[in-house]
């Protein structure tokens, strides 16, 4: 009796179009890009499950709009589900275009790595108290405009495989602002004293205005304290005219809670007040 091995051929070709699936995959345990709404493709973690799960709460925290060309600290985070280990992928998206310069892991950190522009976790982190979140850099482009984040989180019982106890969902989509910092600016000539208003918007994220006057020309500065009264900023230093002024503070470098901020002129300081800054 003669074999017939054509037989064979499709029900072997289709094992091994599965196999590559499953292991393109991973089951994420060194992570996987390419899940993420970006593009509108939905495609999510389906290794798992054909279906988001409600049950699994993914957030993307940060700064709603950052200055051209400087970087920011974002957190992505997530609740639900097993709640053992988790992993994810972001990625953003430029104007409808691709930007593979402008995400990447803390220093340091080896939980996290770059495939393809996009982030994902090295292997996968324990839940805290129900909760996973990972930090992450945020380069704004040097040109103004618009870029959009998206998110995907997988939370796993850790047991190394595609079973659907695992359960994954999506962020919402955060869009992001890029502008062009508008530093200090001369609204007046004149100002009978020296004088130190209150910041608005307080509470604030990541940027508030900070308006104050001039009474002569004098070595003015404008210092920034952490809680401890560590100076973390001196946003404002030299010499200025008499005039009224408003400046531009950007916390984004910086953890939410309250600052406070100086009035100095010819090293005498002339106010303090209190800001909040609330991520």
């Amino acid at each position: 009796m003669k074999f017939n091995y054509r037989k064979l051929i499709i029900p072997v070709f289709i094992l091994i179009v599965i196999s590559m699936f499953a292991y393109s995959f991973n089951w994420f345990p060194t992570g996987y890009v390419g899940t993420t709404r970006k593009n509108q493709i939905n495609l999510g973690c389906i290794c798992h499950d054909d279906t988001a799960s409600s049950i699994v709460n993914v957030q993307i925290l940060g700064p709603d709009s950052v200055p051209a060309g400087t970087t920011a600290l974002y957190r992505i985070k997530m609740s639900g589900g097993p709640a053992i280990t988790g992993g994810f992928n972001i990625a953003n998206q430029r104007d409808n275009g691709n930007d593979t310069l402008t995400l990447s892991g803390v220093p340091g950190d080896t939980m996290i790595r770059k495939q393809e522009g996009e982030l994902t976790h090295s292997h996968p982190k324990p839940f805290s108290s129900d909760t996973v979140s990972w930090i992450f850099r945020y380069s704004a482009s040097s040109v103004t405009g618009y870029d959009t984040l998206f998110a995907t989180g997988n939370s796993t019982n850790n047991n190394q495989s595609t079973d659907t106890v695992d359960l994954w969902n999506w962020s919402l989509n955060k869009p992001v602002r890029i502008y062009n910092p508008i530093g200090i600016i001369n609204i007046s000539s004149v100002a009978r004293e020296f004088s130190l208003s209150q910041n608005y918007p307080n509470p604030f994220n990541p940027v508030t205005h900070i308006k104050f006057t001039v009474a002569k020309n004098s070595d003015i500065k404008i210092k920034i304290y952490d809680i401890l009264g560590n100076v973390i900023a001196v946003p404002v230093s030299g010499n200025m005219k008499q005039g009224e002024y408003i400046m531009d503070f950007n916390a984004s470098g910086y953890a939410s809670g309250a600052y406070f901020y100086s009035l100095i002129a010819d090293g005498q300081t002339i106010s303090t007040k209190k800001m909040l800054m609330i991520k």
